[in-house]
């Protein structure tokens, strides 16, 4: 159970998001993909490639593709939903939402399709250095075979090497080569990005603006002066003379991680606690807590792990005992994790998400909880919640210990008897809810036993794949 904002059921959060469409691609008509030409790149035997998806519910997509032609190999980088105006409204890495998720193999392309991506027009990357490393480690490129002229209209790619491997916001998505590509005027003297990429050192896209995209971001592509005596540089190059500037290129191999740009998103990977280490809470509600578990709630157990399913969907839980008598709760959305470090399983003391930069912690708590529970019991929290930004919000719940049970008919690999205990919640800017746990006692945990959200109808929960190591 999760008593303090923010709170967040599977059915609430995912009614927020445009995660019905991710599931509706799949079953709705596709009318026609096609590539887009300004996506098409090459870096040695690796061709990458974005497939504009439209669908028969006037729905449209972008789907990122690359292939290894050396290997004969596919691979799906990201798919992005787009909006009316054709601008992102939602990325997917796999089913990471809004994070970078490694490539997965594409299981749908042929050796036939693998063999036509590979003979698309398109020359390999031959970088010309266009400057010495800056003191950032970031050396300015152009890709002399990208440079085309056909009228006055000049096409060329930029590229910007980096010296360490970051990671760029807003997906968290590695970053060791950058490239804009470019249309320019050469007679009028304009011009504008019509493509920007990040590269990994696979030579893999993982991030992009493109088409409305960048439309929307051209502010962020701004042809400076050097930039256009460059251009101009190029556009009076003779014709079939190839341009040159500080000599050739090649990018270095087992780039280092950056120690300056690292990933702005927690790893909470086997709920690691590294993240939620780094925001202490205040002493007096340390204090607090502590003299509510100590010394009838601390936990009895190492870890717990179990699947909750009901009406409202899946997810995956692991429930760590930390030395202080927390307990460390991750759950598993499938496009996303949610981190809470909580008391007994039910007050939570901090939360974070794989998604989010920020976390939320206990700021002021009222409640008459005592422990240990016993049959009857009433009791009652208020309790005031501060997120990075400063943004405070109330929440409240009321409980009552209203029956007990046999904790093996919840799930076998649990033993003794349990307190049923029935609540009722309530944060601010959110729907209420209400909840029955059932309070293990061999194990001083609370896990669900029904839920509801709202008006809804009561939805049983029920915990497969359990494990618990004692």
């Amino acid at each position: 159970m999760c008593c303090v904002c923010s709170l967040i059921r599977p059915i609430f959060f995912l009614s927020l998001l445009p995660f019905s469409f991710v599931q509706a691609a799949d079953k709705t008509g596709l009318i026609d993909d096609s590539i887009n030409p300004l996506s098409v790149t090459r870096i040695h035997d690796r061709v990458n490639y974005m497939v504009s998806l439209n669908f028969n519910n006037g729905k449209t997509a972008q789907q990122w593709r690359s292939v290894d032609c050396k290997q004969g190999k596919a691979q799906l980088l990201y798919k992005d939903l787009l909006n009316e105006e054709g601008v992102t409204k939602a990325r997917y890495y796999g089913n990471s939402y809004l994070r970078y998720a490694p490539a997965q193999d594409d299981k749908q392309m042929t050796a036939e399709d693998i063999r036509k991506v590979c003979q698309l027009p398109i020359k390999d990357v031959r970088w010309e250095r266009l400057s010495a490393t800056s003191t950032v480690g970031i050396t300015d490129l152009v890709d002399v075979n990208s440079i085309q002229r056909i009228g006055d209209i000049l096409s060329v790619r930029m590229g910007y090497d980096f010296a360490d491997i970051t990671w760029e916001p807003p997906y968290d998505a590695p970053l060791e080569l950058k490239i804009e590509h470019y249309l320019y005027n050469c007679k009028t003297h304009q011009g504008d990005a019509v493509a920007a990429m990040n590269f990994d050192s696979e030579g893999r896209v993982t991030d992009s603006l493109i088409t409305a995209d960048i439309v929307r971001r051209k502010s962020s592509f701004k042809i400076n002066t050097q930039m256009a005596q460059r251009f101009e540089q190029i556009c009076q190059l003779p014709s079939g003379k190839t341009f040159t500037a500080e000599g050739d290129f090649l990018p270095s191999a087992n780039k280092p991680a950056s120690t300056l740009m690292g990933p702005s998103m927690p790893d909470l990977s086997n709920n690691n606690p590294q993240w939620l280490n780094k925001f202490p809470l205040s002493a007096a509600i340390e204090s607090q807590a502590q003299s509510l578990i100590k010394p009838w709630a601390l936990p009895r157990f190492k870890q717990v792990r179990f699947t909750e399913v009901s009406a409202l969907g899946k997810v995956k839980v692991q429930l760590d005992a930390q030395p202080d008598g927390y307990i460390r709760k991750l759950e598993d959305y499938g496009i996303w994790t949610v981190q809470r470090l909580t008391l007994a399983n039910q007050l939570q003391l901090k939360f974070t998400m794989s998604i989010s930069r920020g976390s939320s912690l206990l700021n002021k708590l009222q409640t008459d909880l005592r422990f240990p529970l016993v049959t009857g019991q009433q009791y009652q929290a208020q309790w005031d919640s501060i997120d990075s930004d400063k943004k405070v919000t109330a929440s409240a719940l009321r409980c009552g210990v209203t029956g007990e049970g046999d904790a093996h008919s919840i799930a076998p690999e649990f033993s003794g008897k349990y307190l049923l205990v029935e609540c009722h919640v309530t944060n601010e800017g959110q729907l209420g809810s209400s909840e029955k746990l059932a309070w293990l006692q061999d194990l001083n945990v609370f896990v669900p036993v029904a839920q509801q959200v709202g008006d809804k109808p009561e939805s049983l929960v029920k915990l497969e794949n359990v494990s618990v190591i004692r």
